[in-house]
């Protein structure tokens, strides 16, 4: 603790570089660069008038990453580490700077630098589209749990962009992320999205092996994708819903009968069991798709023919793919009520069925697997439009031309 409270007086006296990028591996699955930031620097990567540093922890490498003369990879939790942090200028985080900076110490406590953000151009490209009730929007007793750090709060005023996908997205997050000035969100489309439109062969050499494993775990069969979210242990009633013996022996026989598989992804955040008895239930039928095996949610979806959920904003990705989609939604009132809630009504902002019990759900596969292909239907193509103001793979460019035109404006005051 004195340590970064000396920093934060170096960090205040040092000069900043507008050139050097600070890229952050994510902040609770240990040497994983993924999703938006993992985008960003994709897209970046090979921009010689870009210093891209890409900051871990604890010494984990994330697969993948090349060294270069404008590419380095720094254990942030060094002293090295901290003095390349000192000079950047631009900060690309994924969720705030007290988690993407966050260095364990001995004993099981953590702290973080507190950067100067008024010297810097700082980005939040966060990692979805928020389906759920996050931060300002929480519900009370979530708030409480979940969002005690007033510094946090407060480093939201000072971000010079908050990416965002669609104006309703965009209204969304400037109401989660308050008091962030709304005139802040960037509605250029969520980096990571590109993942899911791009053609396979410009796809990162990382997601590439990832597409190819899930699609030797299918073997030709169609792929359900399970994708439960999280649940506050602190506030949830059950926090995932145990499929019996004889609802497992009835899935299967409906996977058989379509020539389909189930991959059970669940939330990084893993507070909860899984779903399947895992000496039992799990064989070629019914398999796990973890995130240590599985970095991104991209090669899945692109492998998938229907994707099952209940609250998880997966589904949102899906729908960029036009994918078929059901919600298990079978603790709806307890979760709305007393966990983080909706920012949608689910009738408006879920284009599938919902089923709320075993036999529902069953109905809804059997039905999204019987059609041969995907016909979105009016209110499918509504709610697609609701979340998504850009259709295509640019959304990476998007975002970086947007940031160029921060940088310009900061060197130019």
């Amino acid at each position: 603790m004195p340590l970064l409270a000396l920093w934060r007086v170096f960090d205040l006296l040092v000069p900043k570089r507008m050139d050097r990028w600070a890229f952050f591996v994510h902040p609770l699955k240990p040497g994983q660069f993924t999703e938006n930031a993992r985008a960003v620097y994709e897209h970046v990567r090979h921009d010689p008038s870009i210093e891209r540093w890409i900051f871990v922890r604890g010494g984990y490498r994330p697969p993948g990453l090349e060294e270069s003369a404008h590419t380095r990879v720094q254990d942030l939790d060094t002293l090295a580490g901290l003095w390349a942090l000192a000079r950047c200028g631009v900060l690309l985080l994924t969720n705030s700077t007290s988690l993407d900076m966050s260095m364990a110490w001995r004993g099981g406590g953590y702290s973080a630098p507190r950067p100067w953000l008024r010297r810097r151009v700082v980005v939040n490209l966060w990692h979805g589209i928020p389906l759920k009730r996050l931060f300002a929007m929480a519900n009370p007793a979530q708030r409480r749990n979940g969002d005690r750090n007033r510094f946090r709060r407060r480093e939201r005023r000072h971000y010079d962009g908050l990416v965002a996908s669609s104006p309703v997205d965009g209204h969304a997050m400037a109401a989660i992320f308050h008091p962030l000035p709304p005139s802040r969100v960037w509605v250029t489309g969520l980096p990571r999205t590109d993942f899911l439109r791009m053609d396979e062969a410009v796809l990162p050499e990382c997601l590439r092996e990832e597409l190819l494993r899930v699609r030797a775990l299918r073997d030709g069969r169609r792929l359900v994708l399970y994708a439960p979210t999280y649940r506050d242990a602190s506030v949830a009633r059950e926090r995932c819903y145990r499929f019996s013996d004889i609802e497992v022996q009835r899935l299967k026989r409906l996977l058989a009968r379509h020539d389909a598989v189930l991959g059970v992804r669940g939330h990084y955040l893993a507070n909860a069991p899984s779903p399947f008895d895992r000496d039992r239930d799990l064989d070629g039928r019914i398999f796990e798709l973890e995130h240590d095996a599985f970095h991104e949610i991209a090669p899945l979806l692109r492998e998938s023919a229907v994707v099952l959920t209940d609250y998880s904003s997966v589904y949102i990705d899906a729908l960029y793919l036009e994918l078929p989609v059901v919600s298990f939604a079978w603790d709806a009132d307890h979760f709305r009520d007393h966990q983080n809630g909706l920012l949608y009504d689910m009738d408006l902002a879920f284009p599938g069925p919902v089923a709320t019990d075993f036999d529902a759900l069953l109905a809804a596969l059997d039905a999204a697997l019987s059609r041969p292909a995907n016909h979105p239907d009016p209110h499918y193509c509504m709610v697609r439009r609701m979340f998504f103001q850009h259709d295509d793979s640019a959304n990476s460019h998007r975002l970086v031309e947007r940031l160029r035109q921060a940088v310009a404006a900061r060197g130019a005051r």
